[in-house]
């Protein structure tokens, strides 16, 4: 009996796995962010502030959960009121009360749902 040597078995794609894209072909960056419209002293008068990344960017993030099939979008780096933020977001982007919640040990906005975009757009027309 001649067995097929391992060197010449190609190894077996499953179907339920994600393709990962090769690292030349992975975009690096997002695209840029326009800057802050309002200064810091009217962005206090709200109560809260969400400060910029390091790379000038939005501090939202898009997170997968449950084997990939339940998004979570993420709000850090919030300074002041965050219940007064939580309110204004689920009032603004028209989200039930029950799919948005603060994180008790991370002190993140969670936001049940694809709710990545309109997260950002409602930020950048607050002015953040």
């Amino acid at each position: 009996s001649t067995k097929p040597s391992s060197a010449s078995a190609s190894p077996r794609q499953n179907p339920n796995q994600k393709a990962k894209i090769p690292p030349h072909l992975r975009q690096l960056s997002r695209a840029p962010v326009p800057p802050p419209t309002k200064t810091p002293e009217e962005l206090v008068s709200l109560g809260y502030i969400v400060r910029r990344t390091p790379s000038v960017q939005l501090p939202v993030y898009r997170r997968w959960q449950s084997g990939g099939t339940r998004q979570v979008v993420l709000i850090k780096k919030v300074d002041g009121d965050r219940i007064r933020l939580l309110e204004d977001l689920v009032q603004g982007l028209g989200i039930a009360r029950e799919d948005a919640r603060i994180n008790p040990t991370t002190q993140h906005i969670e936001l049940k749902g694809d709710h990545f975009d309109k997260a950002r757009g409602w930020l950048l027309e607050r002015g953040f």
